[in-house]
């Protein structure tokens, strides 16, 4: 597909210049689904606002004929690798609203018979192109989805990658900042990867980067087994802690068995003992306890604020991921420290 074009094969606009609008393509996707809602699968009436709410597609921060803000005086440019990050992350969010266009010409349910061993074929194809994934299964709640938003499909892969323990350790650094940066755009790639594998095989999907969330994944990632949201709000994993990015694939059938469990929701009571996060976090974000948002959650009981966005906002935008409530989790060491905690909360308990 031509850069260069102002507007792309299946119709949602390009700024001159080649340049992807990002906010055109989610305006293109809202405005198709309050045309289509019977072909949605819509964010529950009491579903809550995203975590840092991107201005509204329609509002454009840079007018069409002007240039971005000129850098501040002083400010030094990206470093080359940065760069390079920043564009594979806008290619990935491009093609990961472009995949789904086809379906707003053809809506209806497709049909489809899974072959055999599709899910050992996918961990092999998981495994096979890349590094530190891990994936799930499970039926996506509707209250998970965040408030007038929707997805296409209501069943959810859940992938997780691993940020590098070298580097959130220097946190809040830059080096810190560039590793979630690294791991933002990655996981991008892997969920689309994953997606158009699904297609070869038969089935709808639709990728979901993560710098574009429509749900709420680190409670996804937890009824879908493959950890527990910690004290501050992030999925903390068995392999790597909280030192994960996570992000789905919306998928159209039920392909897979479910790999729901609540293996992992100890940690709670560990992190009702610790509080570690909150204590070093730069901008005191992290509450002292959890408020309910929604009871009743099929698969995790209840959706719970963890932390003040307001406060949060400003460290992680000024590292780019801030990260220090992940470097300091004691979760985040690995070798043997899920097991270790997992043993000391279960001999306190009895």
């Amino acid at each position: 597909m031509p850069e260069n074009n102002a507007d792309n094969s299946t119709g949602t606009p390009r700024p001159p210049g080649g340049r992807p609008d990002f906010r055109k393509y989610e305006q293109r996707y809202l405005e198709w689904g309050k045309a289509h809602p019977e072909f949605i699968y819509a964010a529950a009436p009491d579903s809550v606002d995203g975590g840092f709410n991107r201005p509204p597609p329609d509002r454009d921060s840079n007018p069409p004929d002007e240039r971005p803000p000129a850098r501040p005086h002083g400010q030094n440019p990206p470093p080359p690798e940065m760069m390079k990050t920043m564009q594979e992350m806008q290619t990935g969010m491009r093609r990961a609203w472009e995949d789904i266009e086809p379906y707003y010409d053809n809506p209806e349910i497709q049909p489809f018979e899974p072959k055999p061993n599709l899910w050992e074929d996918l961990l092999k194809f998981v495994a096979d192109n890349w590094d530190d994934v891990n994936i799930g299964f499970t039926e996506l709640p509707r209250q998970m989805i965040f408030r007038d938003k929707f997805t296409l499909f209501k069943y959810a892969l859940v992938v997780s990658q691993e940020m590098k323990k070298d580097k959130i350790n220097l946190a809040p650094g830059t080096e810190a900042g560039q590793e979630v940066m690294r791991v933002y755009s990655s996981l991008g790639l892997v969920v689309n990867d994953i997606a158009r594998w699904l297609r070869q095989q038969g089935e709808r999907c639709q990728s979901n980067h993560p710098m574009g969330g429509l749900v709420n994944t680190p409670s996804l990632g937890g009824k879908a087994g493959m950890g527990w949201q910690g004290r501050s709000g992030i999925l903390i994993t068995p392999q790597y802690g909280p030192r994960v990015r996570l992000a789905p694939v919306f998928i159209e059938h039920q392909v897979f068995d479910f790999t729901d469990n609540r293996n992992h929701d100890w940690i709670e009571k560990h992190c009702a003992g610790c509080g570690i996060c909150a204590r070093e976090c730069p901008g005191q974000a992290i509450y002292s306890e959890k408020r309910i948002n929604i009871d009743g959650v099929p698969g995790i009981g209840a959706l719970r604020t963890c932390i003040d966005r307001g406060k949060c906002m400003g460290p992680f935008s000024q590292t780019q991921g801030c990260s220090v409530c992940i470097k300091v989790c004691p979760f985040s060491q690995g070798d043997g420290t899920y097991a270790r905690l997992k043993t000391a909360v279960e001999n306190k308990t009895g």
